[in-house]
């Protein structure tokens, strides 16, 4: 009974791991799901052997039982092959071996089957007093030595790849093929021996083996890891990642380091000389690390001939999971790695980590200005990707003469450029950044009319993120750009304007005036760069719905009727519309929208009041209307500076916010006395 048991759970198990060997999909899984189930064959068969009471019984289970066992050898060979010979390029090899092992196996089973009935490759003779438990024992004839010939090829075929990969593999890696070889002659010999008569035990054990080393196998196939192995991977990562790194332990003594470490600090190559913390901090100079009892990255100028010139330096404490010290960490990463290639700035990642440094060194306001040169495609289509480096190296060349040494500078993406000034306000980097923008241009020798475009935008500590300003600072220089003649996106705003002049009384003399009162009275009001940048674009754009107002309507001399006015109105929802249309208009489509909102909420579309209109949108409002005033239309004569000045303020506090009109009104006195 305990037989029956001991072949059963060995089938059981060989088949349970043969599901899980399928199910990892891979060349090798097959093959040692097969070899899984040719073991479960064997052990399945075995046990019919030994349930067999007749000759005839005998005699098919026999077969079958051979059968199943060549299945198995073959199947282990295979895997053996499969799993020792890795390499792609002897893959029209393996398909050779593969195709002959398996024809002259399949023949052998055709000539183990053919004795159910002929009976030329064994006999089998009932021995009633044998030890062993199947009393119908075969008695081999001629042919059947050959089959014995055929598996011990195979078993050892199988030994000698083992055997080979293991002589040649790292001794790190010897152990999964020596295992796998162990295995094999154990079984090889449990076999013979049993063949033999050397050993005298009633049951084949090799035959429960096969099943219940099915684990064993999977493991070592799929699963395989060794201590010694992985002790001596993490110390060979260690020393080959190229990054500088030494250990402390509890004590403060150098507990262990790399070879990259090693070779900027000799002094560490001595194993007899036990180095303390307060003695490598000596050696090392890291005049920037201001204790070490708090985590801590700074940069240390390397005076040696030997390691790149700048490394940043990360000091870490390192704690247990109660958060007592155990010891300390410091990896000193090249500093080149984060500067671009082509420009020398640092890169994007390299920017954004130093801005935050900035930022925890509480360095407000830090204003973020990104740049771009106009034309940089251009360039490379004409002159070629060697001219257009050459200018974007020019460029990131001229901003780090131009900037403050304290002014952090970067590559993004692209063309784009970013500087982040610490504790500077908008004005300063304006003046900065225009005055770059005039050398740029006075310098430009390429016939194109390229110059530079930048954005502003700043952070005060009011949670803004570097990302936020950066995203905010790209959206102004984009903005900008729309109405810059030499950027390749002012053709969007160039055909919207010409249609719009051409559909209304607005001329470019007008809409040029209204953009540049709208951002002088935008700086006057202490507008952000961004908004600086939308409100000249909506001076341009505000009226965009009229291109679909019918002309009949539009250039009507006498009044409009109650149905006509509606039509009127619905201008600023089709601006709207269009403006949203657009990714590069969206930013202004609110103000679009609401730009004939009226103070005291008598307005359209949506009668909005006071603070409710958006600002750009009640700024926008008297500029246009003032412009109306003083010069003449069609409908109306041109008024004084003095009867204008009245009128804007009659309406302020109904039709104007009245504060922006006091602003604009000093803005007009200015320039009145200035003579523009």
């Amino acid at each position: 009974m305990l037989l029956y048991i001991g072949y059963g759970l060995a089938a059981l198990c060989a088949l349970f791991y043969s599901v899980l060997a399928y199910r990892r999909r891979g060349r090798l899984s097959i093959f040692a799901g097969n070899m899984f189930v040719s073991a479960a064959a064997v052990n399945i068969t075995y046990l019919l052997r030994i349930h067999a009471d007749t000759y005839t019984a005998a005699s098919v289970t026999g077969s079958f039982y051979f059968v199943c066992l060549d299945l198995l050898v073959l199947a282990i060979f295979q895997y053996s092959v499969e799993f020792c010979v890795t390499r792609h390029s002897l893959s029209k090899e393996k398909r050779y071996i593969y195709l002959i092992s398996s024809v002259v196996t399949a023949a052998d089973c055709i000539l183990l089957l053919s004795n159910i009935l002929l009976g030329f490759v064994m006999d089998y003779r009932y021995e009633v007093y044998s030890i062993y438990v199947i009393k119908y024992m075969y008695v081999p004839g001629r042919i059947f030595y050959a089959h014995l010939v055929l598996v011990y090829l195979l078993a050892v075929g199988s030994a000698a790849a083992f055997l080979a990969k293991s002589v040649r593999v790292p001794a790190m890696y010897r152990g999964r093929y020596s295992n796998s070889l162990a295995v094999l002659l154990v079984l090889l010999l449990f076999t013979v021996g049993y063949m033999t008569g050397r050993i005298r035990i009633g049951a084949d054990l090799s035959v429960i083996a096969c099943g219940l080393l099915c684990p064993a196998v999977y493991r070592n196939t799929f699963d395989y890891t060794s201590k010694g192995m992985l002790n001596t991977t993490r110390k060979m990562i260690l020393e080959y990642m190229g990054t500088p790194m030494i250990l402390f332990d509890y004590d403060g003594y150098v507990a262990d380091t790399n070879r990259d470490i090693r070779n900027l600090f000799p002094a560490l190559n001595n194993p007899d000389q036990k180095l303390t913390m307060m003695d490598f901090m000596q050696i090392a100079a890291f005049k920037e690390l201001q204790d070490t009892v708090t985590d801590q990255v700074f940069e240390w100028q390397n005076p040696g001939d030997i390691g790149d010139k700048v490394y940043q330096c990360d000091f870490r404490c390192l704690k247990d999971e109660k958060g007592r010290g155990i010891g300390h960490l410091l990896i000193m990463r090249s500093a080149v790695i984060e500067r671009d290639s082509l420009t020398r700035l640092f890169t994007k990642q390299s920017f954004y980590e130093n801005v935050v440094k900035l930022m925890k060194q509480q360095a407000y306001p830090i204003t973020v200005v990104v740049c771009n040169t106009n034309g940089i495609g251009l360039i490379n289509d004409v002159y070629g990707w060697a001219k257009g480096n050459e200018t974007l190296r020019n460029t990131a060349k001229l901003l780090q003469d131009k900037l403050p040494k304290t002014a952090v500078i970067g590559r993004l993406e692209g063309g784009d450029m970013a500087a982040a000034l610490p504790q500077a306000e908008q004005e300063y980097a304006v003046r900065l950044f225009q005055n770059i923008k005039d050398q740029y241009s006075a310098g430009d020798d390429l016939g194109i009319d390229a110059d530079l475009e930048y954005g502003i935008s700043v952070i005060r500590g009011d949670g803004t993120t570097v990302e936020d300003a950066v995203k905010e600072a790209i959206e102004s220089m984009r903005t900008k750009k729309m109405m810059n003649e030499s950027s390749q996106k002012s053709s969007l705003l160039d055909s919207l304007t010409q249609t719009l002049t051409e559909s209304d009384y607005e001329t470019e003399e007008h809409v040029e005036r209204t953009k540049d009162m709208a951002v002088r009275l935008g700086k006057a009001l202490h507008l952000s760069d961004a908004e600086l940048g939308k409100l000249a674009l909506l001076a341009v754009l505000h009226d965009i719905g009229k291109i679909a107002i019918p002309h009949s309507i539009l250039l009507k001399p006498g009044k409009l009727t109650d149905e006509e006015w509606e039509i009127m109105k619905s201008h600023t929802e089709k601006g709207y519309r269009i403006a949203s249309a657009s990714k590069e208009l969206q930013p202004i489509a609110d103000y679009i929208l609401h730009h004939h909102e009226r103070w005291d909420g008598t307005g359209y579309p949506d009668g909005l009041a006071g603070q409710e209109i958006p600002l750009l949108s009640r700024i926008i409002t008297v500029v246009d209307s003032h412009d109306v005033m003083v010069h003449d239309r069609p409908y109306h004569k041109a008024m004084c500076y003095e009867d204008a000045v009245e009128e804007l303020k009659r309406c302020a506090g109904t039709q104007f916010d009245p504060d922006i009109v006091e602003v604009f009104l000093r803005v007009l006195e200015k320039d009145r006395h200035s003579g523009t």
